[in-house]
């Protein structure tokens, strides 16, 4: 009786040549921190913006929104920002160490045509000093950012960077400075006639079709405040969605799974923590058919009361310091 040979064992696959394919990219360092802008005038300062800037101020009758300009608001915001932490918990960047970390944050979204931000003024606080205030937009009234990230080709934007601080969370600015951005990204690019009256409106917005937010799937706030604006949800849980800034304090940060391990998870480790996002939206249909009345007629009900600076701001009344 004779026993079959045993199987030769099988030689790995040759790994067929590649032909030379040419791949120039290099991929840009991180941006030195470092003053940018903080002396530019308003006037010399490129926002480099994808789409068309607003023709005027965005306002309501208790926030303003204008475009931020280093020279003109970075200080004051740094102090807020400095002072009030808490809010970068869940947010992929900050809390900022230096003035120069921040300028750095704002000169790398101005490097990004998509990226817009706008500074908030709240237009209830009174003040007791007697300066006067011709154009109503004095330092002591800036009470965050709210910004965009967008994608010109698709029609869509997301909102991003909305950072309102503790002094004033709880009032009217969230909500209208959210409709404002809602209303300007909405809004026609041309002057038309709206569907509710027969009269010519000179609001021109961007004209897109999508607007999207996304949060933190454990970020509870984040996701509520989105529903109540009229969003809906999409995604509850989107694995791994965008990582975290390192070493910051961030309570919902996802570490570097186990497999990934030596020089690999080093690099991983480098780029920081992960966050799983909820994702959330609303189309320029449903703003048109009900999201603009659903915010005007929350903000109608609210109203906007009037608030002592002091009461509100305290310490931060203080001339702005680095």
């Amino acid at each position: 009786m004779t026993s079959n040979p045993s199987p030769a064992p099988q030689q790995p696959a040759s790994r067929p040549h590649l032909p030379r394919y040419l791949n120039r990219y290099v991929t840009p360092g991180p941006l030195e921190e470092w003053l940018w802008h903080l002396t530019t005038p308003l006037e010399e300062y490129d926002l480099k913006f994808a789409f068309d800037l607003p023709p005027y101020a965005l306002a309501t009758n208790g926030v303003v929104l204008t475009p931020l300009i280093p020279s003109l608001h970075a200080r004051r915001l740094y102090r807020l920002y400095s002072t009030h932490t808490a809010g970068f918990a869940y947010l992929p960047y900050g809390p900022f160490t230096t003035f120069e970390s921040f300028l750095t944050f704002i000169e790398i979204r101005r490097r990004q045509p998509g990226s817009f931000l706008f500074v908030v003024y709240d237009r209830s606080l009174e003040f007791d000093d007697g300066r006067s205030e011709a154009d109503g937009l004095r330092e002591e009234r800036v009470a965050g950012i709210v910004g965009i990230k967008s994608s010109e080709p698709e029609r869509m934007a997301e909102i991003g960077h909305l950072h309102i601080p503790a002094p004033f969370q709880r009032s009217h600015v969230f909500t209208h400075a959210a409709y404002l951005l809602l209303r300007w990204l909405f809004s026609s690019p041309l002057p038309s006639v709206q569907p509710s009256s027969s009269s010519l409106t000179t609001f021109r917005g961007l004209g897109l079709r999508r607007v999207q937010w996304a949060a933190g799937s454990r970020n509870a706030a984040s996701i509520n405040a989105a529903l109540r604006l009229g969003f809906q949800m999409e995604a509850s849980d989107q694995q791994w969605e965008r990582p975290l800034a390192k070493d910051r304090g961030k309570v919902e940060g996802v570490e570097v799974p186990e497999f990934v391990q030596g020089q690999w998870r080093e690099r991983e480790e480098e780029f920081g923590l992960g966050r799983h996002s909820a994702l959330l939206s609303m189309g320029w249909d449903r703003w048109e058919k009900e999201g603009r009345a659903k915010l005007e007629g929350m903000m109608a009900e609210r109203g906007v009361g009037r608030r002592k600076a002091n009461d509100v701001l305290g310490d931060l009344l203080d001339a702005c310091t680095q």
